[in-house]
């Protein structure tokens, strides 16, 4: 009994079909890499909320902090609320400088702020805005503990110049 002719597959042959599906899988993978990065965009997208006042503090060297939210937004790269409390005396940091600009709104007692060289007092109730790239910082020059809201954004791109 004679065996069916079968054709054996050309090594042109075998390399056509493994390059088809090398390329089904190459899009199969980068289609589900796209969905997967945009669901976990998507997820980490802050949506309209609602904070508890009493959220954990952490005490610090120079008092404490109550970071609040730091996430990106719909239309922000980023949007960073806390709430700091400095001890009289202290600073949170040295002068410095970053991409994202701020607000501090202050609470209760007085700090200094510096801000491109010069220094200004700043009371309850007083508002501070802080540009992208400008050298700054806060110290607490009263003589009780002082509180103030910051509130930080980063706007789309600014992190990639």
């Amino acid at each position: 009994m004679r065996k069916p002719y079968r054709k054996t597959p050309t090594w042109r042959t075998l390399c056509f079909t493994m390059n088809k599906i090398a390329l089904a899988v190459l899009i199969v993978s980068v289609a589900a890499a796209s969905s997967i990065a945009t669901l976990a965009a998507q997820k980490h997208v802050q949506k309209s909320t609602v904070y508890a006042w009493d959220a954990g503090t952490k005490a610090n060297d120079w008092g404490a902090v109550r970071q609040v939210m730091r996430s990106p937004t719909p239309t922000l790269d980023e949007l960073e609320i806390h709430i700091s409390t400095l001890e009289p005396g202290k600073s949170p940091h040295a002068p410095h400088q970053h991409q994202h600009e701020e607000l501090l709104i202050i609470k209760d007692g007085t700090l200094e702020t510096f801000q491109s060289g010069a220094r200004r007092k700043v009371g309850p109730g007083g508002i501070i805005f802080q540009a992208s790239n400008e050298l700054h910082n806060v110290t607490n020059v009263g003589w009780f503990p002082a509180t103030y809201y910051v509130i930080g954004w980063t706007v789309p791109g600014a992190l990639t110049k």
